[in-house]
């Protein structure tokens, strides 16, 4: 898994759940304050009904007050002629009953009841001339007259649906005066007066469709209920509640945590977006451009790391670099050990192999002559055994140091790169210049090389019997390989052995005999 991943990885559900216990929290505090503010406005609404219910209430008892004190009412009662009273006097009564109402359209009717219960006047304010007073209504007068009962107020709502508000009180006969005991004496009549609370019913609609229950009316005060449950007292004897459907708080908040839930989404989304840009400004990118370097590194198209800055991710390159200094430096040292005689100090098969290779490759796509020298020292063997393998070692570092010398001597006399010497085992050495077999250069290198033999090695004081034999060959002309051309070398170094020894051959001079098997003869 990247960084990138694993940034990512690690970010988005701690933003997410970070985001999501915030949106909770708003969401509980959100709907603390919701339900507080909807049980406001609940109750308000109820006062709202309760103050429609009073206003008909004394509208009600307004009516009742002025039709009982009436001359009209009192000579209706009063009156023996049924039919003169029914004709004449209920006139009177409905003319009185018709300028006390407003004109809003209220519906008012007025019933009277002798003691038994029988109806003796009805009247309304509808249009239908036909109207008679309602079956619940009628029941509401007979419970007051049973009941002894001098008034009462009340709600019925008749078979179709239709709600009245009711004010009854009992009135005697010739007279204005209301019975004053429980008793109802032959003269007493039942005054009822009937209100459709038109808009009480409006509201009391209006919260059952908002709040998808109906408003509860009840003669005794209502348990507190739970959440939005509210209730008003809208008369000594009559309590009104609603209590909102769940489905009412369920919608509102649903909406709520919908809007909270996509918030939640998208400031979690742009949170980590924002952060990973962060992480990856300054911490990953630095990682990755680390990371490009050491790749770089190791294949080799850079030397160095770079240190960009202080902090954790500095500290870590700085680490990074004095690491791989020492790792180099662990390394050319290997390297070293590796492609260096630990006899002589100079190269050993390994390095000349691969310095071989490569020069042989640069003369074949650049046509640039390559020379190889193939030295082997005669009469080291003796030496060697006679005096002590420190002598021979000691000879071995002589004969490494002239040979670099002379080199030396030759590049800076002939400017040519000063080329590569190597022990190859034993007493055999080998040097590689680039330039032409028969050139000055390689000719002064030879011959400055071979004249240290002339009249013995000299190693510090000492003289060894000690010659050397060179064979030279090149490319391009002698040999198509880098072993092909140490072969070629190897046989010319045998032949100016055979010719007498602290000598030279060139493998292009070699008879045919001498040649290697299937060497091209120029």
């Amino acid at each position: 898994m990247t960084l990138n991943r694993r940034a990512f990885a690690v970010l988005l559900p701690i933003v997410l759940l970070g985001h999501i216990l915030a949106g909770g929290a708003a969401f509980l505090g959100y709907r603390t304050a919701l339900v507080l503010l909807h049980k406001a406005r609940v109750q308000q609404e109820l006062f709202q009904l309760k103050t429609s219910y009073s206003d008909y209430v004394s509208l009600e008892a307004q009516l009742l007050y002025v039709i009982r004190n009436s001359s009209a009412f009192m000579s209706f009662i009063n009156e023996s002629d049924q039919a003169y009273r029914t004709r004449v006097l209920a006139i009177g009564i409905q003319d009185s009953l018709q300028s006390l109402v407003p004109n809003d359209g209220t519906k008012v009717s007025c019933s009277v009841f002798q003691s038994d219960g029988r109806e003796i006047f009805y009247f309304d304010n509808g249009l239908d001339p036909f109207q008679t007073l309602g079956e619940h209504q009628a029941a509401f007068a007979h419970a007051v007259l049973t009941d002894n009962a001098l008034s009462r107020t009340g709600l019925v709502t008749e078979k179709d649906g239709t709600t009245y508000l009711l004010d009854a009180a009992e009135v005697q006969a010739r007279g204005n005066r209301p019975v004053s005991s429980g008793m109802l004496p032959e003269q007493s009549v039942l005054l009822q007066i009937a209100v459709k609370p038109s808009r009480f019913e409006t509201i009391r609609h209006t919260l059952a469709v908002e709040y998808g229950a109906p408003v509860e009316l009840s003669a005794t005060p209502p348990v507190p209920g739970r959440g939005l449950s509210a209730s008003v007292r809208l008369a000594p004897a009559l309590y009104a509640r609603v209590t909102p459907a769940g489905s009412y708080m369920r919608a509102k908040l649903t909406r709520v945590a919908m809007v909270i839930g996509m918030f939640v989404v998208v400031l979690s989304v742009m949170s980590v977006g924002v952060l990973m840009l962060l992480v990856r400004r300054y911490i990953i990118a630095p990682i990755e451009e680390l990371d490009r370097q050491v790749t770089a590194i190791m294949e080799k198209r850079r030397i160095d790391i770079d240190v960009p800055e202080r902090g954790e991710i500095g500290r870590l390159a700085a680490n990074v670099r004095m690491l791989h200094g020492q790792l180099a430096r662990a390394l050319r040292k290997t390297r070293r050990l590796y492609e260096t005689d630990s006899v002589t100090g100079i190269g050993n098969r390994i390095y000349f192999n691969e310095m071989l290779e490569r020069f042989f490759l640069d003369s074949a796509e650049t046509g640039r002559p390559l020379t190889m020298l193939f030295i082997d020292l005669d009469n080291f063997k003796q030496v060697n055994d006679e005096h002590g393998h420190r002598t021979g070692d000691a000879l071995l570092v002589a004969v490494a140091k002239a040979l670099v010398a002379s080199a030396a001597e030759t590049a800076e006399a002939c400017n040519e790169p000063p080329g590569i010497a190597a022990r190859l085992s034993g007493d055999e050495f080998a040097f590689l210049i680039q330039a032409e077999p028969r050139s000055a250069a390689v000719q002064m290198l030879i011959q400055s090389f071979l004249v240290k033999f002339r009249c013995g090695f000299a190693v510090e004081s000492d003289s060894y019997p000690v010659t050397a034999s060179v064979g030279v060959a090149a490319v391009p002309g002698d040999a198509d390989t880098p072993t092909h051309l140490m072969s070629c070398a190897d046989h010319a170094m045998y032949y100016a052995k055979a010719a007498g020894r602290n000598t030279f051959a060139f493998y292009s001079d070699l008879p045919p005999s001498a040649r290697t098997p299937g060497v091209r003869v120029p």
